[in-house]
């Protein structure tokens, strides 16, 4: 019997699948020719939907063109970081331009009017003194002593009798005594620190910023020199003879209470012998003979003025030159001298500048301030023609003024005010800023607005 092969039917189930695969494959090519897409399919979709098999996939981590357009999101986080970087530098750079231009807004502007501006009434006593006290008023007189700040409220008043007030300031620290007399009183910014009473008369004294107290005390024959500590005990004292050492001209205490200079002058063979005497009353300079650690001889010359600029530089003046001492060590050394070759007319000082004044030769200006550093080494001149009371250093700026008038100087000699007062002032008081600076006139603590 014939043997007869049965074919399966197409239009089963096999033949069904094959018209759905063919019909989806039409309808993509189709809708991507309605959306305009000329890219067509890829063969392997095509060969995939004539034999069956599943298209072909692109492997992990691999980007078509397409998906590189679009940034990831580490991309993005990235790209906002990179921002906001670029933004902070922008922002700094915009910071410091600012401060700059404002500093040199301000280290350049000139100003030339004052208006006095009343803070509080502070009756002047009859024959009393007003000076600067490290930025308060300091008003001493024959029955006593006043001290306010710049708003014109009192700290401290004491009340005393003396013949001839003499008084030594160093920082926020000052020493009030009666020439001839046996009291010394000693008082911060803020209080009433101690008093000292001896039994010799007081010829000289020395403050420092720490509050100890070297004083001079003459008899008829003999100098004695005691050192008082921050508390006022007395932790020092040794005895000279004028006849060998000389008379005591100036005295002068470091920062830290433990040195002093004494500038003496004496006869010798028929000369004028100035010598310059330093003491150590610290433990480095028990081991020395009286605690002397220096001595400086100069022969014809007058050393009316010794200064502690810090604890490791002492600045001596003459009338002939400027010498400038390094304290640092436990025996000083001559570290800087100037030789003079005009007539000094007068000294002035800050914490760690020494100013001489001088004739202005060139006739440019009525005076010439030269400026000197601790080292010694000059940084600057101020040549101005005010007929001056007082002139005062503060920090990198100089102020001259009479009762009528004012002129504001930085140290290398730029002018930033140079005007008049509607009112007479007694003394100025300088400040860190120019906003702040104040001033006593008759009666009354005043603030100064330059415009």
């Amino acid at each position: 019997m014939a043997k007869v092969e049965q074919f399966p039917d197409q239009s089963g189930e096999n033949g069904i699948t094959e018209n759905i695969k063919d019909q989806k494959t039409r309808e993509i090519i189709g809708a991507g020719r309605r959306q305009g897409n000329s890219a067509m399919p890829d063969d392997s979709l095509l060969m995939g939907s004539s034999t069956g098999q599943n298209p072909a996939r692109e492997p992990a981590g691999e980007k078509t063109a397409d998906q590189g357009k679009n940034p990831t999101y580490k991309e993005q986080i990235k790209k906002h970081r990179d921002r906001i970087r670029i933004y902070r530098i922008f922002g700094a750079l915009i910071a410091v331009i600012a401060v700059l231009l404002t500093v040199l807004f301000f280290t350049t502007r000139h100003f030339n009017r004052a208006e006095i501006v009343k803070v509080r009434d502070f009756p002047a006593e009859e024959g009393a003194v007003c000076v600067n006290f490290d930025g308060r008023v300091l008003q001493y007189g024959p029955n006593g002593a006043t001290c306010a700040d710049a708003n014109g409220r009192v700290r401290w008043s004491i009340t005393y009798e003396m013949d001839q007030p003499i008084v030594s300031m160093s920082g926020g620290v000052a020493a009030i005594a009666d020439y001839g007399g046996t009291t010394i009183y000693v008082m911060s910014v803020k209080k009433q620190l101690y008093t000292v009473n001896t039994s010799i008369p007081v010829h000289k004294v020395g403050v420092s910023e720490s509050g100890g107290v070297a004083a001079i005390l003459n008899d008829s024959t003999k100098s004695w020199i005691r050192l008082y500590s921050k508390e006022g005990k007395e932790i020092a004292y040794f005895i000279r003879s004028m006849e060998e050492n000389g008379f005591p001209m100036d005295v002068a205490v470091s920062p830290d209470g433990e040195k002093v200079c004494i500038s003496s002058l004496l006869m010798k063979d028929d000369s004028v012998v100035s010598n310059l005497s330093f003491y150590n009353f610290g433990k480095a300079g028990k081991k020395y003979d009286q605690n002397l650690v220096g001595y400086f001889e100069y022969t014809n010359e007058v050393f009316p003025y010794v200064k502690f600029l810090g604890n490791k530089s002492c600045a001596a003046a003459s009338d002939s030159r400027l010498v400038v001492f390094d304290t640092s060590a436990v025996e000083p050394q001559n570290s800087f001298n100037n030789m003079l070759t005009e007539n000094l007319q007068g000294i002035f000082e800050s914490e760690n500048r020494i100013g001489l004044l001088f004739t202005d030769l060139t006739r440019e200006n009525l005076y010439r301030l030269d400026l000197f550093g601790r080292d010694g080494k000059k940084e600057g001149s101020v040549g101005f023609t005010l007929v001056y009371n007082d002139i005062q250093i503060k920090g990198n700026k100089v102020y001259i003024n009479n009762e009528r008038s004012m002129q504001i100087y930085t140290v290398n000699g730029r002018e930033i005010f140079n005007g008049g007062f509607d009112r007479a002032v007694k003394v100025l008081i300088p400040s860190k800023v120019l906003s702040g600076l104040g001033a006593v006139s008759e009666n009354e603590i005043d603030k100064i607005k330059l415009r």
